[in-house]
């Protein structure tokens, strides 16, 4: 055990505490033999919390910018705490901002697997509707651009992703992956040279450097006080459902797979938030299969063991009833029965076990509008 105390990683870290209206700092250590955190007060030199192991949290959680749940506290990391974390990790290791512009949903999950494969992790994600102030600030470099008219003339009322991704040299590799601005120039195999049309309409902006894309990522990701403030999550509460990308298949580089089978299989993404779900909120959210369903504590489990994206759906075909009809798309909750009797639906092509089955739906048509409310007006708080 001497061995699994000395190896540990050290970080500094800040939790705003509602009650006492200030800001923490910590010294959090992170013991990689058993995946357990101990947080120590610097400013009282005590104690905060014990070596424990924490759901959901592993080394690739931690980097400068990264937010972690820690036992029901928002922990930002801010430094490395000594020179030998910083020798350890990875230098290179960024945080970057792109903003997907208006896209066809099947064309943004071609994009958001893209990412992935080329070795960035999305951290943040969720979509938003911009207004003049919100272009104002994203484009604040390119005020002067003649095309600066133009874009605002595109994105003005429209709705966009906006994507924290973490990875090596991220701020680079983005503006690579990208290619020109201009389409017609861009190298083959690049996004816009595969999706965009013109320099205004060229599938995404992505940060110049890493100080742009701090503050990009603070404004697109307000802290709590300015969720309800600042590009706001788009929830239509009419005629919907939810749907979930759970924790495992966000891992494993899914969510773009999921993203174009739900805009093929005939609805629209007409809300969208990355989310870490407490286990409370989870047993809470899952509470009507305790006792009926044997896989319930692994699904309350899965859903609080990372990040996940919460989506509100609503069918393209305005005459149906939108969750009977996605249930039918997601299919029958075990992946292997799936794959069987509907090969074609989203557990089939993207679960594994009855548990980290990728997705979950409303069960019931009355459920849609009520799960929909609780994960994008009641968790957003």
């Amino acid at each position: 055990m001497e061995g699994a105390y000395r190896d540990k990683y050290s970080f500094i870290g800040e939790w705003y505490d509602n009650q006492a209206s200030l800001i923490r700092k910590f010294n959090i250590f992170y013991y990689p033999t058993d995946n357990t955190i101990e947080m120590f007060d610097l400013k009282n030199r005590k104690t905060f919390l014990r070596r424990v192991k924490v759901n959901g949290v592993t080394l690739d959680n931690f980097y400068i910018g990264s937010t972690l749940l820690i036992l029901g506290r928002m922990v930002k990391i801010i430094d490395f705490a000594c020179e030998d974390t910083k020798s350890k990790l990875h230098k290179d290791l960024e945080i970057t901002f792109v903003m997907l512009k208006p896209l066809p949903t099947n064309i943004a999950g071609k994009v958001v697997t893209y990412f992935y494969e080329q070795g960035l992790k999305i951290t943040k994600m969720k979509k938003s509707r911009l207004t003049s102030e919100d272009i104002g600030f994203i484009y604040r470099k390119q005020l002067t651009d003649p095309t600066y008219p133009f874009l605002v003339e595109h994105l003005i009322g429209q709705l966009v992703y906006g994507l924290e991704l973490v990875g090596k040299d991220a701020v680079e590799t983005c503006v690579k992956l990208l290619g020109d601005k201009d389409p017609s120039k861009a190298e083959p195999g690049t996004i816009r040279s595969l999706y965009g049309t013109d320099p205004v309409r060229n599938c995404a902006h992505a940060s110049s450097d890493l100080e742009s894309a701090a503050e990009n990522i603070e404004y697109f990701f307000p802290p709590p006080p300015m969720t309800s403030i600042r590009l706001r999550l788009t929830a239509t509460l009419s005629n919907c459902t939810l749907c979930i990308v759970k924790p495992h298949a966000i891992r494993e580089g899914k969510l773009g797979a999921a993203m174009e089978a739900i805009d093929e299989g005939g609805f629209d993404i007409t809300a969208f938030n990355m989310f870490i779900v407490e286990n409370i909120n989870a047993a809470e959210f899952y509470e009507v299969y305790k006792g009926i369903v044997q896989e319930y504590k692994g699904m309350v489990e899965e859903l609080a063991s990372g990040p996940c994206v919460a989506m509100e759906i609503v069918a393209k075909n305005k005459n149906v009833n939108t969750a009977v009809e996605f249930r039918k798309l997601v299919g029958p909750s075990d992946p292997e029965i799936a794959r069987l009797l509907r090969p074609h639906t989203l557990r089939a092509k993207l679960g594994k076990t009855k548990v980290q089955n990728a997705i979950h739906c409303s069960d019931l048509a009355e459920d849609g509008l009520l799960e929909v409310e609780y994960f994008f007006k009641i968790l957003e708080l």
